[in-house]
């Protein structure tokens, strides 16, 4: 039929305690990779195999991309929980497999500064990027989200401690640096330039001129910044 792409879901249902095996001799993790090896025989050599929800270690070798976050949805609580959950594996992004952080979604009733923190997450993962929406329901101030992260750059951000606050995505024309604040009061983060860079804002393309050494951003609550370093 010439699909190539395929998103299993829930895959952790093929490891479960008390389930029937083909091989009743085998293993819950020896049924799982038999199960995944079979369906990676049936979608052929080309395929992209999407393992949603899945058992980490079970799945090396089977999958080309992995969801292990929560499902995202329109809910501030939801966006923060997902992207602090895809942003802790972000180090697993283009070694074990490529990272799904989910759909990105830009309708409903978030704030901007909120939509703004979800396309940053997504972007920083360095993974696959889909729109969830029903394309043309994107209020026209928000479609421009979708369009600058596309196409991903298949580079994780890699952060400076597990606060997940300061991440930097490291590419050879540029450093784009991620300016991450979860909390629900406003916050300084700080974050240093090692050598002299152009700065300008990745979303809005405001240019904030040569910088060195250690600079501060004030952060608004529930919100990220985007900043490319040339």
């Amino acid at each position: 039929m010439g699909c190539t792409y395929f998103k299993l879901d829930a895959n952790f249902w093929g490891a479960m305690h008390g389930g029937r095996h083909y091989n009743p001799k085998a293993t819950r993790v020896e049924a799982y990779r038999q199960g995944m090896e079979a369906l990676r025989r049936g979608a052929g050599d080309d395929a992209f195999i999407l393992g949603c929800n899945h058992p980490s270690s079970p799945s090396l070798g089977l999958i080309s991309g992995s969801r292990n976050s929560n499902d995202t949805g329109h809910k501030w609580k939801r966006i923060a929980d997902t992207a602090r959950e895809n942003l802790s594996r972000n180090w697993q992004n283009g070694k074990l497999w490529w990272a799904d952080p989910d759909c990105l979604l830009l309708t409903g009733n978030l704030s901007e500064a909120e939509y703004r923190f979800h396309a940053t997450a997504v972007y920083a993962t360095g993974g696959a990027i889909l729109s969830g929406d029903n394309l043309p329901s994107i209020p026209p101030a928000r479609a421009p989200l979708l369009r600058k992260i596309l196409p991903p750059t298949g580079v994780a951000a890699q952060f400076d401690d597990e606060t997940l606050q300061v991440g930097r995505i490291r590419l050879p024309d540029r450093v784009l640096v991620c300016l991450f604040n979860l909390s629900h009061q406003p916050q300084s983060l700080s974050f240093r330039i090692e050598t002299p860079g152009t700065i300008r804002d990745f979303w809005t393309d405001q240019d904030f001129g040569t910088r060195v050494g250690v600079l501060t951003s004030e952060m608004p609550a529930r919100c990220a910044a985007l900043l490319v370093v040339s």
